[in-house]
């Protein structure tokens, strides 16, 4: 099993709301959360421990600037299935890059577009292979 970690701007909190649930934060953020699932679901099976962490100021790894962000670790049932080329995560990359989010959330910076971004100038989330 190969092991990802994903850092974002953008509120994936897993609040596990459902539809009758009349809180639009809550709902909003279960909405986020399920849409990275399943858009890294498209290549993969995917397992994770541990929730989506919520943290808030200077952002972890080569990233500059504080924010509010999200980290989560997930691993897949196969190994390197996000290879492309020389870039162990390069597929991953492309496959999230403008999936649509809420935003107006937790997050205190500006998401916009209202989408991941994984790739550009308006980068809002960093994928990272853990070895």
């Amino acid at each position: 099993m190969a092991s990802y970690k994903i850092i974002t701007l953008v509120d994936i909190t897993r609040s596990n709301a459902h539809r009758s649930d009349v809180s639009s934060l809550k709902l909003g953020q279960q909405a986020n959360f399920n849409s990275l699932v399943q858009a890294i679901g498209l290549r993969s099976n995917i397992d994770w421990r541990w929730d989506p962490k919520k943290y808030t100021g200077a952002l972890p790894n080569d990233i500059a600037g504080k924010a509010t962000h999200w980290i989560w670790e997930f691993e897949t049932e196969r190994d390197y299935v996000f290879q492309q080329d020389d870039d162990p995560v390069g597929l991953l990359v492309n496959d999230l890059y403008g999936v649509p989010v809420v935003i107006d959330l937790e997050n205190s910076a500006d998401i916009t577009p209202a989408a991941f971004q994984t790739k550009g100038n308006n980068i809002n989330t960093w994928i990272y292979i853990i070895l």
